[in-house]
């Protein structure tokens, strides 16, 4: 009976010492639980029952290294990536199959056109205090913000311009609008880039779509044509008309110019003639039984008057014929007649 006692007793002292053991290692494990190691590129904050440690913001913000709290269900240590580039998809607005109209996932542009857009969304943590503080679940928050502004900008542009040279712009309008939003909310995050990973027509007027597209295409290069022709076609156009306006003044010049020359040897001639017929009326006057002078009209002038001034114009008309021939003989130089077997030299 003595024995078993002893046995009991050294029972109960091993399984006790074992427990007080137990106990120092499960304290000291409490205890150390709250010792952290910051990385490199984080940072740290706590909670203390839910409230931030520290006055200032720089208490509060505890860099790379190790980090002293208080055990788990005391302090909160929260690490936060601020030295890190976060990426992010959004694809709330982007559809690869078909559009359920109920399910959203398409963005509706300006010109009542139906596009489907994803974006790659860059962005820091800047102000770690208030990501701690403001934000729950950061992803969230970012999708709902790009998809809100992707909404907003959308409105503003044509499909057209979405699809072709306005992404840049878009893109650039949507980052805007979601950092302010974010600003705004004091998020403590900010946007470095956002870029449009697909942009794209629905489905279901895709094909429609690229048809419009190329026969678009077509229509301006045959325009792109149609300039290029006009502005080689005019110039020549206009080289030509040039052309013939300047030949038309030389024809001009010369006819007038012969004209004259015509002119001047027609009242050189008239101015010969006159005197003469103005003579002979004046020397037939009492012969003839009429007036001295040339009547205006020609059925009151004299037949016998005006055979004499036919004779005299004749005459002159001859020795003017022979000296224009004479004039051209000499022009043409020595004339050579042959009748095959004879030659004939005229050396005027």
């Amino acid at each position: 009976m003595k024995k078993q006692k002893t046995l009991f007793a050294d029972v109960l002292e091993t399984v006790t010492k074992y427990f007080l053991i137990l106990v120092i290692v499960v304290v000291l494990f409490v205890l150390l639980s709250g010792i952290r190691v910051v990385e490199s590129g984080n940072v740290a904050v706590v909670l203390r029952f839910g409230k931030l440690v520290g006055d200032s913001y720089e208490e509060q913000i505890h860099g790379p290294g190790l980090l002293f709290a208080f055990p788990y269900f005391i302090d909160e240590v929260i690490v936060i990536p601020s030295g890190n580039v976060i990426e992010q998809s959004v694809t709330t607005h982007y559809t690869s199959g078909t559009i359920d109209a109920t399910q959203g996932g398409y963005l509706i542009t300006g010109d009542q056109n139906i596009a489907v857009v994803s974006a790659s969304v860059k962005y820091v943590v800047s102000d770690p205090v208030a990501y701690t503080t403001h934000i729950k679940d950061i992803s969230s928050l970012i999708n709902a913000t790009v998809s809100t502004a992707m909404v907003n900008e959308s409105a503003s542009i044509d499909v057209d311009r979405l699809l072709t040279d306005g992404k840049d712009d878009f893109a650039a309008s949507v980052m805007k609008f979601a950092s302010e939003k974010l600003e705004l909310i004091g998020a403590g995050v900010t946007i470095t880039s956002l870029e449009l990973t697909q942009v794209s027509m629905s489905e279901e007027v895709r094909t429609t779509y690229e048809l419009v597209n190329f026969y678009t295409v077509q229509a301006e290069t045959v325009v792109e044509q149609a300039r290029q022709y006009r502005e080689t076609r005019l110039p020549a156009a206009y080289s030509a008309a040039n052309a013939l306006i300047s030949d038309a003044k030389v024809s001009r010049a010369k006819a007038v110019s012969a004209a004259n020359t015509d002119l001047a040897e027609f009242w050189g001639v008239w101015g010969e003639l006159k005197p003469i017929y103005e003579r002979i009326y004046a020397d037939n006057a009492t012969a003839h039984g009429h007036a001295a002078t040339v009547p205006t009209e020609a059925s009151q002038r004299c037949a016998e008057c005006e055979h004499a001034y036919d004779i005299a114009k004749e005459t002159v008309y001859v020795r003017l014929y022979n000296s224009k021939y004479t004039a051209a003989i000499e022009k043409i130089g020595q004339i050579v007649v042959s009748d095959g077997d004879n030659k004939i030299i005229l050396n005027p």
